[in-house]
């Protein structure tokens, strides 16, 4: 009888065995099986001309193929392209402010890459100056924008759209790749070099007035020294700031791709908080730190801001390390996140509905002390009148105790006196007396002017809706008057870019008053803050506007009725 085919005479099989072939190992061609699988401890396929069925277990797999683009995210591409070409087409969009928005997209997009060429133009290293710049930005605004009319410049300079093809030649020269994220380390890397890169030239343009101290340069060679969840929110913020920086239709069209993965880092900002509370016996001031930056990171997102759990949680740990001015005193290094706290506080409040007040401290007078020691570190980011300033608080409190009298079936008729008295102090404050001279007196009148009327609206709204001011001809005319002022004032101060950033009460309020107004005053605004959405890179002023036209529908016309639940509108 002849041996089976494949099969030595000598009980030796003419081939390898599968495994080893898999392997790349050598076989020792054993009957019936292997002995190199068997004392490896696998099972012998044997060494039939087929290769055996391999059962893989259930949702296990052993090999993916590489899959063709999704239906959606071809069809997303294909939108981003298309929107970016119909913006740039006259025939296609009649509306010439789209033209000019593209231009401006340009403009700011050149500008921010002869910084970073600036930047690195003393290390001669060509392949890192540009790979720090969004190559592909540069490739989608060159696209979209041939066939637009190139803006006129002066004789021997080149505009904004030849220095951004003249950049991407010299790329496509040297074959310089684009940068694309790889990994969370790299995630991190990108968001902070774009901080330093835009977000932080930004900054500094709108604190030319007052040089804010604690803006300096994120510095990457520290970033192991920082906790993970900080690492986290800042990919979240430079992310949404990337987002909404971008022209309305492709900003929308990016954020269906980036909201993905602002969540995936928001989420683990949040369970590395949540761990390091969970393991540390008392709150360490890096946890500080990341809860208060996971806060500002909130209020720039969309959906639902989660900013006043967080706020409430940073209150907390501030109280288990002896309260908010003893950390302030004896932790010079958390003296920033102390003074951002407070500031989004004080302002939150004026949104936020009255019997809901976030109570920093048990008396108003313990509050306005703690107030005006920091209150020269809390300027710089709001530019509001010391007196003015005060003022608010005093209005924070008047509503929350006014509120917890009605409650508790207490007369109110003392508290009127107090609104009295409140408004006639912010009638008496003098814009001109207050105003820096100097090259900037005209922005430090507009912007006093802005911040007076704003919070004689803000006194006046908010104590008629408790029924603490009356609704008199002569109260509604008061208001009327102050209302027209900080309209005329706002079209003033938004029109200048160092200005721009510290509009969100003035406009807040206008937008609150103007229930009493007509149509085109209410789109006035919502077109204020979309432009401002835009330029400045985040989401608050699309919020707010969401805000407002809720409210605008509304018959109620009151600060009450605006605000049915906490809210923060900062940019």
């Amino acid at each position: 009888m002849s041996p089976p085919p494949g099969h030595r005479a000598a009980n030796k099989a003419s081939r390898q065995c599968w495994e080893c072939v898999k392997r790349r190992l050598v076989c020792d061609f054993t009957l019936p099986h292997c002995r190199k699988c068997i004392s490896k401890g696998r099972e012998c396929p044997g060494y039939g001309e087929q290769r055996p069925v391999q059962w893989v277990a259930v949702g296990k797999v052993t090999s993916r193929r590489r899959r063709k683009e999704s239906p959606s995210t071809a069809q997303l591409n294909h939108q981003i392209r298309s929107q970016s070409c119909l913006q740039a087409d006259p025939a296609a969009d009649g509306d010439a402010s789209s033209h000019a928005e593209q231009s401006e997209y340009i403009s700011k997009l050149a500008d921010e890459f002869d910084n970073v060429v600036f930047k690195y133009r003393l290390d001669g290293n060509v392949q890192e100056v540009f790979s720090k710049t969004n190559r592909r930005a540069v490739e989608k605004a060159i696209e979209g924008c041939k066939r637009v009319k190139p803006t006129s410049t002066p004789y021997g300079t080149k505009g904004p759209l030849e220095r951004l093809t003249l950049a991407l030649q010299i790329m496509n020269l040297d074959s310089v790749p684009a940068y694309e994220l790889r990994s969370e380390t790299s995630e991190v890397v990108q968001s902070v070099e774009y901080f330093n890169m835009r977000v932080l030239p930004q900054l500094k343009t709108a604190d030319e007035l007052v040089p804010n101290p604690h803006l300096i340069i994120f510095p990457v060679a520290a970033l192991h020294l920082l906790p993970p969840a900080v690492h986290h929110t800042v990919v979240c913020l430079t992310l949404s700031h990337y987002t909404f920086s971008l022209p309305p239709a492709e900003s929308r069209a990016v954020a269906a791709t980036s909201t993905t993965k602002i969540l995936h880092h928001r989420g683990s900002a949040l369970r590395e908080i949540s761990r390091r509370l969970t393991t540390q016996k008392s709150p360490a001031d890096s946890t500080v730190v990341s809860v208060c930056m996971l806060m500002c990171c909130e209020l720039q997102q969309t959906g639902i801001s989660m900013w006043r759990q967080h706020a409430d949680g940073l209150l907390r740990l501030l109280q288990m390390q002896g309260g908010l001015m003893n950390v302030y005193y004896t932790g010079l290094h958390l003296r920033p996140c102390i003074t951002i706290f407070i500031y989004v506080v004080i302002f939150a409040n004026c949104c936020t509905p009255a019997y809901d007040q976030m109570v920093l401290n048990p008396s108003k007078e313990e509050h306005l002390v703690n107030v005006k020691t920091m209150y020269e570190e809390i300027f710089p980011y709001c530019l509001t009148p010391p007196s003015l300033f005060e003022e608010m608080i005093r209005i924070h409190y008047l509503r929350h105790e006014t509120s917890l009298a009605i409650k508790n079936g207490h007369e109110i008729e003392g508290f009127s006196a107090t609104a009295h008295e409140i408004l006639t102090r912010i009638n008496e404050f003098s814009v001109k007396d207050w105003a820096q001279p100097g090259p900037n007196y005209d922005d430090w009148l507009t912007i006093g002017e802005v911040y007076r009327s704003a919070m004689a609206v803000y006194c006046i709204m908010a104590a008629q809706a408790l029924d603490i001011l009356p609704k008199s001809t002569a109260m509604n005319a008061e208001l009327s008057d102050h209302a027209d002022n900080l309209l005329v004032q706002l079209e003033v101060a938004i029109k200048v870019d160092r200005l721009q950033k510290h509009l969100a009460f003035g406009l807040l309020v206008a937008g609150v008053e103007a229930g009493y107004r007509s149509e085109a005053v209410r789109s006035w605004i919502e077109r204020s803050l979309q432009q401002l959405s835009y330029k400045i890179g985040a989401h608050c002023p699309m919020r707010m506007g969401s805000s407002l036209r809720r409210y605008w529908r509304k018959e109620d016309v009151s600060w009450e009725s605006c605000f049915t639940e906490a809210n923060a509108f900062l940019f």
